[in-house]
């Protein structure tokens, strides 16, 4: 409900007819250089990433991820470790390692392959030859 029934003030205040002084100025749309709806990525200058250890598992390159988990699947295999089991008697959080393996990580930390080597009775250099 507006304003109390039994007040005679009106509920609003009157509209005034006046002309404002000054105009307001219109707002300025920006110019579009694409016809693209999305906006395009823009390189952060400032964002670097520290330089990947000797043995971590992408071994200092983008294009051998693939090629550290085939062949720590397949050191896997040949030994007849499972994952889980494997992870737990090195110390190493299960999912860290499957994380890998499924590719949800791109690189399983030095500190945990060294666990994981500890546990098979071999070196790293083993595991990812």
């Amino acid at each position: 409900m507006r304003g109390h029934p039994l007040s005679a003030a009106p509920e609003h205040r009157a509209i005034s007819t006046a002309v404002p002084n000054k105009p307001r100025p219109e707002s300025s749309v920006p110019v579009r250089t694409s016809s693209s709806r999305c906006t395009k990525p823009k390189v952060l200058m400032g964002e670097v990433t520290a330089p990947i250890q000797k043995y971590a598992a992408s071994s200092g390159g983008g294009e051998h991820y693939g090629q550290q988990r085939y062949l720590l699947r397949s050191f896997m295999q040949a030994r007849g470790l499972r994952p889980s089991d494997w992870a737990r008697s090195a110390g190493v959080a299960p999912g860290e390692l499957l994380g890998f393996l499924t590719g949800r990580a791109r690189t399983i930390p030095p500190a945990s392959l060294q666990k994981l080597a500890d546990a098979a009775g071999c070196k790293i250099e083993d595991m990812l030859q």
